[in-house]
């Protein structure tokens, strides 16, 4: 697959929480606060009613089976959310951070697939795409596929996102209960999958000696600079 370019902009304490346990988080996609997550197309659902008209005998019941698998698959995907750019983002260092104490994390789509050390549930990578849902049909191949769509309203974020699909039925069919009330946290070789740390723009001297010590504590080898947001050029620390 093609590599691609991502950044993950977090406050100081995700941060630490990153470097010290070496794990990413990946949120259930249910616990999202975008109602449309996972959501099908309006053309799309509108195409599936009528199938079912045409071939159920009780239209009702399986229209409820429907919606309600539907939703509830939410429960067994896993998402750990990244901004796809080939440089920084003055929006997202805003966006995500509540103060001047901020990292950014850079990578690239191919270092997240193969520093995972935790193997235990299939890895997608999604470059999501930015839709009207109710005047676009995109195609939905397949049931984790509604994942890589979101409103268009959220173009700012140029998401990529890694996903994990956690087993929804036993070897009987029956429904399992999700793997985790909130999220995942899966075990990554951190200096594989990180290709450098930035500390924001705004951020005081203090900080960027706090972050250069909390990352030799840790081991981290990965090179550190300085946003070049305010500067002509990136500042190596």
């Amino acid at each position: 697959m093609d590599d691609l370019v991502i950044w993950r902009y977090m406050d100081f304490t995700k941060f630490v929480d990153l470097i010290s346990t070496k794990k990413l988080f990946f949120c259930r996609s249910d616990r999202f606060d975008d109602p449309f997550e996972g959501s099908f197309p309006y053309i799309y659902v509108e195409r599936k009613i009528e199938e079912i008209k045409q071939t159920s005998n009780d239209f009702e019941k399986e229209i409820q089976i429907y919606q309600h698998a539907g939703a509830g698959f939410r429960k067994y995907v896993y998402i750990n959310c990244w901004h796809n750019n080939d440089c920084e983002s003055a929006a997202l260092w805003k966006l995500y951070l509540k103060s001047n104490e901020g990292i950014a994390i850079k990578s690239t789509r191919n270092k997240i697939h193969e520093s995972i050390i935790d193997k235990e549930y299939p890895l997608f990578s999604l470059l999501v795409k930015y839709i009207d849902y109710k005047m676009d049909d995109p195609p939905v191949p397949t049931r984790i596929a509604p994942f890589r769509y979101k409103r268009k309203s959220f173009e700012h974020e140029r998401e990529m996102r890694a996903v994990i699909l956690t087993e929804a039925v036993d070897s009987e069919g029956n429904l399992k209960m999700p793997v985790a009330e909130n999220g995942l946290k899966v075990s990554v070789d951190f200096n594989l999958f990180v290709d450098s740390i930035w500390i924001a723009p705004t951020a005081p001297a203090w900080f960027i000696e706090l972050v250069k010590s909390v990352c030799n504590q840790y081991e981290i080898k990965s090179e550190i600079f300085i946003s070049s947001l305010l500067n002509e050029y990136p500042r190596f620390i």
